[in-house]
């Protein structure tokens, strides 16, 4: 049994079952998530005869890069080799006040957003909690290795998280556990495609951030770059929207620039609507192109002109800038499947 899927609850349960002291689990995860030791032979403060029989129970296999790419801007992208041959890949950007880990979430992705490297290899499978939160742990000793620390976590790497959604749960109690990676439920952001039930689920069972990927204004122009729009037309991702808790938080709605197709100024007079219903910030994403891509760039006096039309709104509106372009680590750019 791999130790790394297992909650703080989970793993309790399974050492009572098996004679341990609860409080065995708190001491394990110490070790692992804040001491980083994976092995129970230097787990000193349990005794050895309970690390011989944890040992026989339990595995602790960590993922490790396969690969680390450095763009010229810092950004950092990890290639993880999964067991069974995919290739998952997280990114780390560093900035003046804060370091932020992008996290992947599934092998692929099943939703085929026409504007995403990703979507356009295909859906190979969900990952485990293991190999979602040991992209964190080797971001965390990457880092450092530089001096820095990670700060913030986006979901919003390889797959849709909420078509993960059980093992995304796991992941964040992991994450924001005291003994585990102790995390603050304001640092970690789950971004969606909109997938509408589970975005009232999510409210409902975490009290962490909230990105949607708008991406367009109406249906048919959603419908035509992100198929999910057919299943979860607007009207229903408004509605699972309007139910997520904001009170203690903003939801973010990201929205990326496509040449010719919803950068219009009544685009933006539609996308501002949308944002004042939640008092969301928007997040303007200047498209990242790739071999294969269906669109171009939106010029940037465009997006600077779509930005004002928000903020004459009273809309707040930030263009992200592209990192880590020189490596395929930029927004919508992840995505070797296979080794």
């Amino acid at each position: 049994m791999e130790l790394l899927d297992l909650t703080r609850k989970k793993l309790e349960d399974i050492l009572i079952e098996n004679g341990f002291a609860k409080f065995k689990a708190t001491q394990i995860m110490q070790w692992i998530y804040q001491k980083r030791v994976f092995s129970f032979d230097e787990m000193t403060n349990i005794s050895k005869s309970d690390r011989i029989k944890l040992a026989e129970m339990f595995e602790i296999t960590p993922l490790f890069p396969s690969e680390v790419f450095t763009s010229s801007d810092g950004t950092q992208k990890l290639a993880f080799a999964l067991s069974d041959g995919n290739v998952i890949e997280a990114v780390i950007i560093p900035e003046e006040t804060r370091c932020t880990l992008c996290v992947s979430t599934q092998a692929g992705c099943p939703l085929h957003c026409a504007f995403c490297r990703t979507g356009s290899l295909g859906f190979k499978r969900d990952l485990t909690v293991s190999e979602i939160n040991s992209q964190v742990l080797s971001a965390q000793m990457i880092a450092e290795e530089s001096g820095k620390r990670i700060t913030n976590l986006v979901f919003m790497g390889m797959g849709e998280p909420l078509l993960n959604f059980q093992n995304l749960l796991d992941s964040i109690d992991i994450l924001l556990d005291d003994f585990g990676f102790n995390f603050s439920n304001r640092k970690i952001t789950v971004s969606t495609s909109g997938v509408a039930d589970k975005i009232v689920e999510l409210g409902e069972t975490t009290k962490v951030n909230l990105a949607v990927s708008l991406h367009a204004v109406t249906d048919e122009k959603r419908s035509k770059i992100m198929p999910i729009n057919k299943k979860y037309p607007l009207s229903a991702l408004l509605k699972a929207i309007d139910s997520y808790p904001i009170s203690r938080k903003m939801v973010v709605l990201e929205y990326v620039m496509l040449k010719n197709f919803n950068d219009t100024p009544d685009d933006a007079e539609k996308l501002a609507k949308i944002a004042k219903r939640y008092d969301a910030k928007v997040n303007i994403i200047p498209f990242n192109t790739f071999d294969g891509a269906a669109f171009e760039p939106t010029p940037m006096k465009k997006i600077i002109d779509f930005q004002n039309i928000l903020i004459a709104k009273n809309v707040t509106a930030l263009i992200r800038k592209s990192r880590g372009g020189d490596k395929l680590a930029a927004c919508g750019q992840l995505g070797r499947v296979k080794n």
